[in-house]
This record gives C-alpha cells, structure tokens and sequence, in this order.
C-alpha cells in the first residue's frame, strides 16, 4: 500500500499491520494512504498541453471580457463616431453617470441582431444601399402591424428597451407593440454596425411638410439614422426614417447627429420618465434626468423631463427654468406648448394663450396644442370656443391622454355632471396607475354626486400611495376631497355634510361660470396626461400641478404642501 508524508512530501510503501512511518522524517502522524497511480507510460502525452492550453484561452477570454468592461483613459468631448464599449465606459465616468448595463448596449447588436442585419441586407454593397435595406426590413414589419407609430404624450407601462428586445417585438404580426422611435433607430444602428456601417442616431425635430411635430411632448424626441458617405462626422450624412418611413429628409437646422454617449443619454431620459410616471419614484427620476443631463447638455428633451420632475418635486422655480431652458434650445411648436402649460398652472392665461398660439402657428395640426387651448379657452369661461377645441384635438389624436379630462371640465362647465363623470372614469381607465389622474376623476365624481364611487377613487389613491408616504397622501386626500372621504363605501352622504369649510378650495362651484376648483385640466407640461389642477384661490400659495407622478402631488396651499427633498445637487 501507497503512503505519503505529508510533512517531507515523501511516498512509500508499506506492508502490515503496523503503523506506517516515514521513512524520511521517520514520523507517524501526518501519513496519508494514496491510490495507486498509474505508471508515466499510460499518461496521455497530450493531457498537459491540453490543460496549458486551455488554461491559455480562458486568460485571454477573461481579458477580452475585462478590456470590453473596463472604462478606456479618454479625455475630452466624445467623437462623432461608433465608440467601443470600454471607450464608452471610459466617457461615461469622466462626465461622473451611470447607467443599466441594457442602455450603455443600446448600439450594441448581439448574436441574434448581427443575423437579422446580415440576411436584411444580403446582397446590398455600398453603405446607403445596406441602410436601405434594413430600414426596408423595419418598415415590412411595421406594414405586418408589429408595431405601430404612436405620439409618445405619456411614457408606455414597460420601460425602454436595447435592440435585441425591440427585434423580438418585431417578430409577431399584428401585435401592435408600442415601440419608442429610440428603440427603433437603435436597432437600425446597431444592425448597420453589425454589417460594417458607421451608422448614428440622429435626433430629428421636424421634417418639411409636416402639420403636426414628430415628438409632441417635447420629452421623448423623435430619432432616426444617420449614415455618412466617408468619415463619420465629416460632410453631411444621408437621414433615415425607420420608425415613420418618411421619404423626405429633415432640413438641415431640424436635426441633430449624436454622439454614442447622447444617445445613451437619451436612454436615460426616457427610463427617468418611466419612472417619474410608472413607478413614482421621483428620487431615482431626477438622479437618472440629472445624469442624461451630463451626458447631453444640448438636449431639449432631457431639459424637459429634468423640469417636470423638479416641479413635481417642489422646485417649481428651478424646474420652470429648465422649461424656458429647453425653449432657448429648441423653439418649437412642443416646447412652446409646455410652457404654456406651465403658465396656465400659474393662471398666466394671458402667456398661455401666447404660447399655444405660437405652438399652433408652427404646426397647426398639433393635436396637443388644440387641447391646451380648449384648457385657455375654458379658463376664460369661453365655454363654446373650448369644445371646439376639443372636438379638432380629438379628430386629431383620439388617444390622447389628457382627453378625457378635459373633457370632463368642459362638462362640468356645461352643467352636465353625469356626463363629467363618465369622462372622468374614461381617464382612469387611460391612466389606470397615475393617482393623480384618480385624484381628477374623485372629484368630478363628487361633484355628480357619486360619492361611492369617489370613496373607491380615494382608497385606492391610498392604496397606491410610495411606500412611506401613506400619511401625506391620506392628510391630501381629505384637503382635496373632504373628511369623510376615506371612510368605508356607504351610502350616499346628503349635500350639507359637504359643508364648504370642509374644503380647501371653497371657490368652486357647479353652476354660475366658474370650473373645477376655479380653474382647468391644463395639459402643459404633464407627462401623464392628466394636467394640472388650477387650485389658487384669493388665499392659495399656487397651483396644484399634476405631471402624472402619483408620488409627488402637492398642493400649493399653506401648511398642505408635499415635498420630496432631493438635496444638494
């Protein structure tokens, strides 16, 4: 039998009964039996190259992976050209964001990609020929109703996604998946760069012709593909447009080529909506505005979505200057009509009226636009002009999310509080997770008289409040719809237990010429369709803005208002 001494390493056999003692050290304790080894001759003569070889690959795979994930030494502004991830990494650091591994990829294509580019464009030589044809193979998918266009007004429920998820949402017809124009054109780039095209995504603002703005929120912006003839970035780049197929290229002043690290900031921009609006955390919303913001300081979009979320948050002076910031980079017909939002939350219906008009001039077919001139129209008791409005908004964009509560205002102009209620109900269904919009919809059900159904409103407002936060909503829920607003579903309450001191906002009243808490469902500058809540009587401190983040609702009154802190920036 085989031994080993574990303390001199020496083998040795050893026979009997006794004990084994090394015959080195000549010790006892430490000796341990091995098998018995097979001799030299039958060792594979290529097992140790083998292991050495493969212990090889693995370091060198292991430094790819390290070289790909470590951040490159770069300095200054980043080139108008494809950069490699680590080079990325590398710009990303420098200007202190960060961002979810699934945006830093989003030019990045991945297996499945790189095949979809290599069978769209089979066949195809030169550049523009090979972005031709994978803009063809997108638009075939959106003529199979894949997807489908639709004005980005309030964020979808799922958040932004890189181009292998936006590929697998082209693969079923007929769902009529809501992509984003990001996705879309990221998918393109990423498919072009696959098959050796230095494509880049390209911001685009208007194209000719147009009586309605690609981006009408003035938060998502509207993105295309950019392929120059040489060089990336020198001479101008032919624009393509996979997301609408438009034919027509934009004009030279309405478009914008992005560097890799702005088109991640636009990334960033469009999750710190998804969650200021879906997941109302206002907090994680401004650090993820802020850091797109470094990325891209020329960006309207991003100085947009940064404004709403500090107006949400209390910072309604720095969050309006951040408006007028993204109208100094872009005077266009969507930021046009932000501010004027913003003004009409303010009940500067005479600036309001000024903006929309300007929003109008530039794209008269601004479905958007039309909506918040109803809201100035109502604000001036011109209760005629405002349904007017309305119908053209509607005729122009159904969907549109701030709708039906408008229209539920124009009823109540109109004494017909039945048919306010309906409306009201309508915009929770297009809103069924903004509580704020639930907040609208109470009390227009109030005011109809159904007060269990607005109870319902109430608790489920309670129920969806942050975590935290519950008391705060609860304190807001009584100040907006009364004491007894939270009791347990029952009957009906008579008129007089609504008595006017149990209100914050005394001023409304259901006939003579006043609407809902003295003012309207302004649209402005929400991102969730619900507008805003015109609450300032003789006494208020301001508005009550509605910018459909259900965390950070306040009401401008004295001692009432809800404030997220979100510190020193």
């Amino acid at each position: 039998m085989k031994y080993l001494c574990v303390h001199c390493d020496k083998r040795f056999e050893h026979e009997g009964e006794g004990k084994p003692r090394c015959p080195e050290c000549m010790r006892v304790h430490g000796i341990e039996k091995i098998g018995k080894e097979a001799p030299d001759a039958e060792r594979p003569k290529w097992l140790v190259p083998a292991v050495v070889a493969g212990v090889a690959a693995a370091i060198v795979a292991g430094y790819v992976i390290w070289a790909r994930e470590t951040p490159d030494t770069v300095s200054g502004e980043a080139p108008l050209r494809p950069l490699e991830r680590s080079e990325l990494l590398g710009h990303l650091r420098n200007l202190g964001a960060r961002a979810e591994d699934e945006l830093v990829r989003m030019l990045e294509a991945g297996e499945p990609v790189e095949q979809w580019a290599e069978e769209a464009t089979d066949g195809a030589g030169s550049a523009g020929a090979k972005a031709e044809a994978i803009v063809e193979a997108i638009r075939e998918r959106a003529s199979k109703q894949a997807f489908v266009p639709w004005p980005t007004s309030s964020p979808r429920d799922t958040p932004i996604h890189g181009p292998a998820r936006t590929l697998e949402a082209l693969a079923q017809d007929g769902a009529r998946k809501k992509l984003y124009p990001l996705e879309v054109a990221a998918l393109a780039v990423a498919g072009l760069r696959a098959v050796g095209v230095d494509a880049m995504v390209a911001d685009v603002y208007a194209f000719p012709g147009d009586r309605s703005p690609p981006d009408p929120s003035g938060h998502f912006g509207y993105y295309g593909v950019a392929v120059y003839q040489g060089e990336p970035g020198e001479g101008t780049p032919r624009l393509f447009d996979p997301y609408g197929g438009r034919g027509t290229e934009p004009e030279e002043d309405d478009v914008r080529v992005l560097t890799d690290v702005q088109a991640v900031g636009a990334a960033l921009n469009h999750r710190a909506i998804h969650l200021l609006v879906n997941e109302g955390d206002s907090a994680r919303a401004f650090e993820l505005a802020q850091n797109a913001l470094e990325l891209d300081r020329r960006s309207p979009q991003i100085r947009s979505v940064r404004g709403a979320v500090l107006v949400v948050s209390g910072g309604s002076e720095e969050g309006a200057q951040e408006f007028e910031a993204a109208a100094q980079l872009r005077s266009d017909a969507p930021r046009h009509n932000n501010l004027a939002g913003l003004a009409l939350a303010k009940q500067d219906v005479d600036r309001a009226a000024r903006e929309v008009a300007a929003a109008l001039e530039r794209h008269p077919d601004f479905a958007g636009g039309h909506a918040t001139l109803a809201a100035v129209h109502l604000s001036r008791d011109e209760v005629d002009e405002s349904g007017a409005e309305l119908r053209r908004a509607e005729e122009l964009d159904p969907e549109l999310p701030m709708l039906p509560m408008l229209w539920a205002n124009y009823y109540l102009a109109t004494h017909e509080a039945e048919r306010a209620a309906e409306k009201a109900m309508e915009a929770v269904e297009r809103r069924p997770h903004d509580w704020t919009v639930r907040l609208n919809a109470a009390r227009v059900l109030r005011v109809a008289g159904r007060y269990d159904e607005m109870r319902r409103q109430a608790h489920r407002i309670l129920e969806d409040a942050p975590a935290g936060q519950e008391q705060a909503v609860r304190q807001l829920i009584e100040q907006v719809l009364g004491p007894t607003a939270l009791e347990e579903v029952a009957e009906e309450l008579e008129d007089e237990e609504w008595a006017e001191g149990d209100l914050p906002n005394a001023d409304f009243q259901l006939g003579g010429d006043s609407a809902l808490l003295g003012g309207q469902d302004a649209p402005g500058p929400s991102l969730g369709g619900g507008g805003s809540l015109l609450g300032e009587g003789e006494e208020g401190g301001g508005p009550l803005l509605n910018l459909g983040d259900p965390s950070t609702l306040q009401l401008r009154e004295p001692g009432s208002q809800l404030r997220l802190d979100l510190g020193e920036e």
